[in-house]
């Protein structure tokens, strides 16, 4: 995993070499993560995140473009249910390094919609502060959808839903799977450098 973590590192540092090469740009950005997770609870509250990383601005004309990111995400989710009258509560928080990479149609200068696929490779995971990270699975696969504004020249703010398409979480109390799926609505400010 770690290979195909620094191949998708790699290849993220030469888009963005590149990308300056045709006038495309270049930036860091940070944001708060909401998570909305699916699963088969009773109760879910979402334990809010944060988002911090790079991205890639590369317009292929006035109306489209591509937006690479590397992007270090957390979440988490608060799970209440009961199981044989034995009531369970548990604190799940992930973190993960996200790889979206989003088509954008720009509507008007500035103003654009988004979308594109994600993939996210498990760094660390959590239950009521115990290391769950063995328990978890390791990749996580989602669908962005959203809409973005770039302002002041320099400055862009986005907000997304990350629809989660593969279980993140698999386990099992007595003969029972449960599982959890990572939505989540986003909100990241972005400054290019």
């Amino acid at each position: 995993m770690k290979r195909i973590i620094l191949s998708a590192i790699a290849f993220m540092v030469f888009g963005f070499a590149n990308a300056q090469g045709t006038g495309s740009r270049f930036g860091i950005k940070g944001g708060v993560n909401f998570p909305n997770s699916s699963g088969d609870f009773y109760e879910n509250e979402t334990l809010i995140g944060y988002q911090v990383g790079i991205f890639s601005e590369i317009k292929t004309d006035e109306k489209f473009g591509i937006q690479p990111e590397i992007l270090y995400s957390t979440h988490g989710v608060k799970n209440k249910f009961v199981k044989d009258g034995i009531a369970y509560d548990n604190d799940v928080k992930l973190s993960y390094l996200n790889l979206p990479i989003l088509a954008k149609y720009f509507i008007t200068q500035g103003l654009s919609v988004q979308a594109g696929p994600q993939i996210g490779f498990l760094m660390h995971a959590e239950e009521n502060n115990l290391n769950i990270t063995d328990h978890v699975k390791t990749i996580d696969f989602g669908l962005n959808f959203g809409i973005g504004y770039n302002f002041l020249q320099d400055c862009s703010v986005d907000l997304r839903y990350n629809l989660g398409l593969s279980n993140a979480l698999d386990f099992h109390v007595g003969d029972v799977n449960y599982k959890i799926k990572n939505n989540v609505f986003s909100l990241a400010v972005g400054y290019k450098l």
